[in-house]
This record gives C-alpha cells, structure tokens and sequence, in this order.
C-alpha cells in the first residue's frame, strides 16, 4: 500500500491530536476562585450607585484588606472584618437586602450572605 506524503503527514497530525486530548483530560483540574453558588441580586447601577452612597459615606468604617482577601463575589469574608446589619434605609430603598449584612473593605462595600459569610456583590464608586 502506498500512502502519500500528504496522506501521512494528514494521519501523523490527526494521531498526535488524539494523544494530547487523552493526556489532556488525565490532568488534574486546579482549584478556581470562581464563585460558586453565589446568589445575583440583579442589582442596576443605580441601585448600586445608592447603595455606596448609604454605606461608604464619610462616617463608615473602612476595614483595611486582610492578607489574602479579595473583596469579590464568592470570596470567604474573614473574622478580621465587621459585618454590619443593613440600615433600614437601605433596605426600604432596596428590600432584597434586608436579610445581608455589609461591610466597607478598601473604600469597596460588600455585601455578604450572613449564613455563609460569602461576599455576594462588591460596590466600588
């Protein structure tokens, strides 16, 4: 049988494809930071814009960024921030938030599921 060299060079090409792909899925999957199970609150841009106004005015307390914490949808909130109730204004404005809590990390405002202390959303200006 006579292949050409086109032919085989088609197959060789075709072959190293199917080797990588086999290697390719015995390859451990990393962890991701990619948020799972985490609640969207929909919230407009001008909710959020209100929302920041309310919370990270001049007279909230800004918690520094704890070591290794980044203030994202998902993230796992340290002990070494505060958690606050939702003011009440906040909660008339927007009702979906009543049962969260906030905090004011790096001039960013979280807004945090109390269950689990995960962020749900980050507000910056």
């Amino acid at each position: 049988m006579i292949v050409s060299k086109r032919a085989f060079f088609s197959l060789a090409a075709g072959a190293s494809l199917l080797v990588a792909a086999g290697a390719a899925a015995q390859v451990p999957q990393q962890p991701t930071d990619a948020p799972r199970n985490v609640p969207d609150l929909k919230l407009t841009p001008e909710q959020k814009h209100t929302i920041y106004q309310a919370l990270a005015g001049p007279q909230a307390k800004n918690n520094p960024e704890p070591v290794g914490f980044r203030a994202a949808p998902g993230a796992h909130v340290p002990e070494a921030i505060k958690l606050e109730p939702m003011p009440k204004v906040v909660s008339e404005l927007v009702p979906k938030l009543a049962d969260y809590q906030f905090a004011v990390v790096s001039r960013q405002v979280i807004i945090v599921d109390p269950h689990t202390s995960t962020v749900v959303e980050a507000i910056s200006q």
